[in-house]
């Protein structure tokens, strides 16, 4: 059985790379290479100080010297906006990024429906995304860009509201209204957790999908990110089903943890565990 390969997205680390500039994206790569000997990271759209051709190929060189894969490109994308300006330049943004997910060797791009603006109803969002989604899909095809949609909670680093389908009954609607789509589906562990919901009853309903796993950890009802193994997540049973699934995809340890690089070791060997205990 062909077992899931681990990257990292460390979202621990955004205050020190996006906004104090503490850290570098370049520090970031080196620490997965070199310090925890990971094959591939995450690239989280914010690590990036832009989407223009002459950066994107810097970032493309340093993760090749490095001999790094890149699992996805992880952005945040807001089509469900009440303003139809907001939602064009978003469509835009996207693109820009399909084209750097391409550059630095990025299979894909996580996507997000977008934030929960009062005011906007559950069928009115919906359209909205799958209008976006049908355009962005039709962009990504000459690119070889996938696109996959998460059952996400909410953008730590740039929203101020949780996201548009944060709830799994409105997760469920937009999933049925996808199933023609060629959209596939990252599956976060732990977001289902911070709504009340469950997060082995969202993963039995898109399993089939699933491509792509954000492997995260919390207590119910907490924001703030466990190491992985010591939340509330159900991980033998996340893991049992992928593998009757025959998933084979990465798992991005979501890492999160408070207690910095010693707990995202502990994360890293529990993840590690699971996957031998799961895939063998």
């Amino acid at each position: 059985m062909l077992k899931p390969r681990l990257s990292w997205i460390p979202v621990r680390l955004m205050p020190a790379i996006m906004f104090d500039k503490t850290m570098t994206t370049e520090q970031w790569l080196e620490d997965a290479k070199y310090k925890f000997d990971l094959p591939a990271v995450e690239m989280y759209f914010g690590f990036m100080r832009d989407f223009e051709p002459e950066y994107t190929r810097h970032i493309a060189s340093e993760l090749k010297r490095l001999g790094l894969e890149v699992s996805q490109l992880c952005t945040s994308t807001d089509f469900t906006h009440p303003d139809p300006e907001v939602r064009k330049a978003q469509r835009e943004y996207l693109k820009r990024a399909i084209a750097a997910a391409n550059t630095i060797g990025a299979p894909a791009i996580r996507f997000v429906t977008g934030q929960r603006h009062p005011g906007v109803t559950d069928d009115q969002g919906i359209e909205w995304v799958l209008s976006g989604l049908e355009e962005m899909l039709s962009f990504a095809e000459p690119y070889g860009v996938e696109i996959r949609l998460e059952n996400h909670f909410r953008d730590r680093s740039v929203w101020e509201l949780p996201d548009f389908a944060q709830k799994s009954e409105v997760f469920f609607k937009l999933f049925e209204r996808i199933k023609h789509l060629p959209v596939m589906i990252n599956f976060d562990c732990s977001n289902a957790l911070m709504c009340d919901d469950d997060p082995v009853e969202i993963l039995n309903v898109v399993k089939d999908r699933v491509v792509s796993i954000h492997a995260s950890d919390r207590k119910r009802g907490s924001y703030q990110h466990s190491i992985i193994g010591e939340g509330d997540v159900p991980f033998d049973s996340i893991f049992r089903i992928l593998s009757e699934a025959g998933f084979s995809g990465w798992i991005s340890a979501e890492d999160g943890n408070p207690h910095g690089d010693e707990g995202f070791a502990q994360s890293l060997a529990f993840l590690r565990s699971k996957i031998d205990e799961y895939w063998q």
